[in-house]
């Protein structure tokens, strides 16, 4: 846990987002370089919006700034969010990744601090300390993943126009990473490279940007998710787990499981309203990024199926969509894991309710109301981030493809 915070915590600096460090978040010097970042990111924005729009008479111009405007909006959206909502994210890192909120339930923190050796109370301590092991070990090697590809996007594109100008041999060729606008010429030499210098760190934010604060959200993400699935494993399991930890009490068995019960619908309305407050922050973030990432997949799409399939300048444009399809999917899939882990949830809550006395049966018919609502993850109105989402997102992309390659046949 400790090596994965490190990570996290070196990928954020990186950007000066400090929610991972306690002494850096303080800082007046670390808020002025966010500060900066997302300066960089609003002129970022606003370059390439202008390079779209003033070349709207050429398809093909507009199609490939298209590519790189969207993701300088999902960059420029991420950054603020993460500067505007830095206290709440601390506050989010500190209740349910630095310090386990499921530690609060004295059922846990029995299981914990006392030796079980068999039965359902040791599966329930491998269980809570198993699947944390588990999550920051897979958010690590999604951070790393994400590093990679994100970084492999952003070199292709700085490599590209180097490459083309060695091969040509004209000292007069000004190429840059990005399709950009700015306001001056590139006749010189001083100023090209500025503008170049520019484009790089834009990409770099880029890298920070993708790579660490979508990391955060989905290790948030996961952390509801293990929650649920440990909140199942109790209510299934709560007759055999009380049994065991009042051994040879039989007449404390009944107060005992409604004790428990309680202990779990206190931490599930805990959870919910972590969610609840989480997707309010980062719902922003999921509209533009389903947006964006429609729209990039349509005009990557576009710019591949029109050029030769195999050349250096195209490849970054593979990498480019391969990772916004991907980014789409894993935050796709993070909202389908949460409804079905609701729904295993709101059926664990009435397993074996006919053995309990009268008092725990109103609490579970209570309860089950109250469960049948869920907690999904919504982009907008109704719509939520889930598996159909995204074969939505697919089709979408693939028929603003078929529209615009009509559109350039013609």
């Amino acid at each position: 846990m400790e090596e994965s915070l490190k990570h996290f915590n070196r990928v954020h600096l990186l950007a000066g987002i400090t929610i991972f460090d306690k002494e850096k978040n303080k800082s007046k010097t670390w808020l002025l370089f966010q500060y900066f970042n997302v300066l960089i990111g609003l002129l970022t924005f606003v370059c390439t919006t202008i390079f779209v729009l003033s070349n709207l008479s050429d398809v093909l111009i507009s199609i490939q700034g298209a590519s790189v405007w969207t993701t300088g909006v999902v960059m420029f959206i991420s950054l603020v969010i993460c500067l505007l909502y830095r206290k709440e994210f601390r506050a989010f890192l500190e209740e349910m990744v630095l310090a386990d909120l499921l530690l609060e339930m004295p059922l846990i923190q029995h299981v914990l601090q006392n030796q079980v050796k068999r039965g359902r109370s040791l599966q329930l301590k491998e269980l809570v300390i198993g699947s944390q092991d588990k999550l920051f070990k897979l958010i690590t090697v999604v951070l790393k993943a994400y590093v990679f590809f994100v970084s492999l996007s952003a070199i292709l594109y700085l490599c590209g126009p180097i490459y083309l100008m060695s091969v040509r041999k004209d000292e007069s060729l000004r190429l840059l990473a990005f399709d950009m606008w700015f306001p001056w010429g590139l006749e010189n030499f001083t100023v090209y490279v500025a503008s170049f210098l520019f484009h790089a760190y834009a990409g770099y934010l880029c890298c920070i940007a993708y790579s660490g604060i979508q990391s955060t959200i989905i290790l948030l993400v996961g952390q509801i998710i293990r929650q649920l699935r440990i909140l199942t494993f109790v209510l299934l399991n709560l007759d055999e787990l009380v049994e065991e930890l009042l051994q040879a009490k039989p007449e404390l068995w009944q107060p005992g499981c409604t004790s428990v019960f309680s202990q779990c619908v206190e931490h599930y309305i805990k959870i919910k309203r972590f969610a609840n407050r989480l997707n309010g922050i980062a719902r922003t973030f999921y509209l533009a990024l389903i947006l964006a990432a429609t729209i990039l997949v349509c005009v990557c799409s576009v710019k591949i199926a029109i050029s030769d399939k195999l050349s250096p300048d195209v490849i970054k444009y593979y990498v480019h969509e391969f990772c916004y399809t991907l980014v789409v999917l894993m935050f796709c899939y993070l909202g389908q894991a949460i409804d079905n882990e609701c729904e295993k949830f709101e059926e664990a809550i009435s397993e074996k309710w006919y053995i309990f006395d009268i008092k725990h049966r109103i609490h579970v018919r209570i309860f089950m109301m109250a469960a049948r609502e869920r907690m999904p993850i919504y982009i907008f109105g109704s719509v939520a981030l889930s598996l159909p989402t995204f074969t939505w997102f697919i089709k979408t992309g693939m028929s603003f493809f078929t529209l615009i390659m009509s559109v350039i046949k013609e």
